[in-house]
């Protein structure tokens, strides 16, 4: 009996040091999964003696009973949203619609101001544009933040200090995937939070709960029915804007407001360049608001020959337009994604014609493009080109491979065979008598602008580009373009900000071409072919001001971009595609020196290539370079 009695004991004995056993490893196992989440999860996060429960919490500081403004706001994995008095005001629930959504309510009607999203998930520079929006409000709006999908994957801490001294309890734990909402009200001199609540995500995989907060306030006196501004026409136009929007730099400011004259300065005789100018425009007001500032800045500018053409009937970006008093045109979308934008531009493009039958030409502006102040006198220059030389196709304000490392000379044009947009002229001639009546059907899901570079709608012919880019592309979202396309691919390029360039057009016709490339060619230094971009990136290009330098590269076909693809990665320029070449042959500038490339034996000028040299060849991948470990930095 003692013996067994013993054998129990000790099986019991081991049975619970096996338990205490697994248990010691499921804890360390979860511990070290959440440390391994946690140096996984991109975001960096401060030290703090705060403990943040799992389960969300709710405060309601300086909520009032009885209030006449009831105000919710949600936040969740799907949407972010506020709900007004039981009316959804806003709501942002597109899939691709992620990070801090933020709401701004008038604080004596409670009506909606401003609707903004941050791609804090994708971008840096977006939280930073979330304290630049709060700081241009007018004090005493009401202000709700809300995450929509994931917020803190770039959410900095300098950002979230910010946040933290508005009153927020929160921020500064807001974690990979946690949902979080936030409603206090704009005041420069004392934090007044109303609601805030935050939900911890589970583990790295998955979402946190939803957040829903609600407070209750009484209505305050309005602001902007305040400010003592003069009585005139700009005025009014002013008032009329700033009783129902907000989020617009200093318009709406009591104490020295921005103006909102749309008055261009003139050319040096006193006159305007009567060239009808169609702002192409959806539902992206803030963008266009940036686009028409620098849009009144352009040397000989007819505000009467300009007009905004929105896709949709969306208030806000007609309102900022009416603002600045100019004319507006909306009409209803047709189709969806790539399609409706393509049959937003036919429609524009036909209204504009008919509009001003008097007139040869258009210029065609996107809503996300801000452009030099020399834009209209760039093309107006290069017009009898385009009126005379029937090898032309168009006349653009931007250039595909124009980074401030690859230009230098804002004098000089070049002709390409691909059609780049982004700010450009179309004749009438062209698009009455060819591309309106093929345009592509709404059942067709095209890009308008990949259409036009079809050889059966280009023919053959080329654009005519500037080295520097008279447009600069800001939008960093869109149906296309999204934060890290545009950090990558658009936010170096260069604008110019030179007036009064004078441009040698003749040397954009056809046969006067020629002749310059055969001038350049026939002064220009061989570079060392035994080296490539990719393998000597900072040597490739001596260090010498204003020398010509070629180099041959292999293309067996017009078709075959492997190596040139190759070389773009290594400058850093544009990639995806091959753009802005002439005949196999490309041009820019690289460290103060024009440099030419030509792809052999594609190119008609491989002629001028010595025997002895072998193109350089690429055929293996190269891996565009880091910011930090780039030669141009």
């Amino acid at each position: 009996m003692v013996v067994k009695a013993i054998r129990i004991f000790l099986a019991a004995v081991v049975l619970v040091m096996s338990v205490a056993n697994i248990l010691f490893i499921v804890e360390n196992w979860n511990t070290a999964q959440t440390e391994a989440a946690r140096r996984s999860w991109p975001f960096e996060k401060e030290e703090s003696n705060r403990i943040v429960p799992s389960k969300a919490f709710e405060t309601t500081a300086s909520s009032v009973e009885g209030g006449d403004i009831d105000i919710q706001v949600y936040s969740s994995k799907e949407k972010a949203s506020v709900i007004v008095n039981g009316e959804v005001v806003s709501e942002m629930n597109l899939e691709r619609m992620r990070g801090i959504a933020a709401f701004v309510l008038n604080q004596k009607t409670g009506a909606l101001m401003a609707a903004r999203a941050f791609d804090t998930y994708a971008s840096k520079e977006e939280g930073e544009e979330i304290v630049k929006f709060i700081e241009i409000l007018q004090d005493g709006r009401i202000v709700c933040l809300a995450v929509k999908d994931e917020a803190a994957n770039s959410l900095e801490s300098e950002v979230r200090k910010y946040i933290e001294k508005l009153g927020s309890g929160f921020i500064r734990d807001l974690g990979w995937r946690d949902m979080w909402a936030f409603i206090f009200q704009r005041n420069s001199k004392e934090k007044n939070v109303f609601a805030e609540s935050h939900q911890k995500a589970p583990d790295f995989d998955n979402w946190a709960k939803e957040v829903m907060i609600r407070t209750s306030l009484k209505r305050e006196q309005g602001v902007a029915s305040e400010c003592g501004w003069d009585n005139n026409d700009s005025n009014m136009r002013r008032r009329e804007f700033c009783e129902r929007i907000e989020g617009y730099g200093r318009v709406c400011h009591c104490e020295d407001p921005e103006s909102i004259d749309f008055d261009p300065p003139a050319l040096e005789d006193g006159s305007r360049i009567d060239l009808p100018v169609l702002i192409m425009a959806g539902n992206r007001p803030q963008y266009l608001f940036r686009m028409l500032k620098s849009l009144r800045r352009v040397q000989g500018l007819n505000p009467d020959m300009v007009t905004v053409f929105i896709d949709g009937f969306f208030d806000e970006p007609a309102s900022v337009a009416r603002m600045f008093g100019l004319r507006v045109f909306e009409h209803e979308g047709v189709s969806k994604k790539n399609s409706r934008i393509c049959q937003h531009y036919k429609r524009s493009l036909t209204t504009s014609f008919d509009a001003f039958p008097q007139a040869k030409y258009v210029a065609i502006i996107e809503e996300d493009l801000e452009v030099s102040v020399d834009i209209l006198t760039y093309f107006n220059q290069l017009l009898p080109v385009l009126e005379n030389d029937e090898s032309v196709y168009c006349i653009s304000a931007w250039n595909d491979q124009g980074y401030d490392y690859t230009v230098h000379d804002p004098a000089m044009t070049y002709r390409i065979e691909t059609m780049p947009g982004l700010g450009w002229v179309l004749s009438r001639k062209l698009y009455k008598g060819e591309l309106e009546a093929k345009w592509p059907a709404p059942d067709v899901f095209w890009d308008w602008d990949m259409w036009m570079r079809m050889p059966n709608q280009r023919k053959g012919r080329e654009c005519i580009i500037p080295d520097i880019s008279r447009t600069y592309h800001f939008g960093a979202k869109g149906l296309n373009v999204g934060p890290a396309m545009n950090d990558a691919y658009f936010k170096r390029h260069a604008i110019n900000t030179v007036p009064n360039v004078k441009i040698d057009a003749d040397l954009m016709y056809k046969d006067n071409y020629e002749q310059e490339i055969n001038r350049l060619l026939s002064q220009a230094e061989l570079l060392d072919h035994s080296i490539t971009p990719c393998t000597n990136p900072k040597n490739f290009i001596p260090d010498t001001q204003n020398k010509i330098y070629l180099f041959y590269i292999r293309m067996d076909n017009t078709h075959d971009y492997l190596t040139w693809t190759n070389v773009a990665r290594c400058f850093r320029i544009w990639d995806l595609d091959a753009r802005g070449f002439h005949k196999s042959l490309w041009r820019m500038w690289v460290k103060g020196n024009h440099v030419i490339y030509i792809g052999c034996s594609a190119s008609p000028y491989c002629n001028q290539k010595p025997s002895d040299v072998e193109p350089i060849y690429m055929p293996n991948k190269e891996t565009r370079p880091s910011d930090e470990n780039f030669f141009a930095k």
